[in-house]
């Protein structure tokens, strides 16, 4: 069985990893970074990263709406016409 334990307080750590240490059975107590989520479980590094990659984006690498439903339509027939 796997067991993750958050912890508020860094500072009670070393005693909360002694505690499990000396539990019959414990095969290893390991610390993993906090890693930041929003509620909906999605990392905050994810977000960040998509950011900045919105942020390079320049115009040339855009297309317009008209367009995107253009080839989405043109996508849909294609995919609609095999048999």
């Amino acid at each position: 069985m796997t067991v993750n334990i958050e912890l508020e307080n860094a500072e009670d750590f070393p005693f909360i990893k002694e505690l499990l240490e000396k539990l019959k059975g414990v095969k290893s107590v390991s610390v993993q970074e906090d890693e930041e989520f929003y509620e909906d479980g999605t990392p905050k590094w994810f977000i960040e990263r998509l950011a900045d990659y919105a942020d390079r984006l320049e115009e040339k690498d855009m297309i317009s709406e008209e367009e995107f439903f253009s080839n989405a339509r043109k996508k849909a027939c294609e995919l609609y016409s095999r048999k």
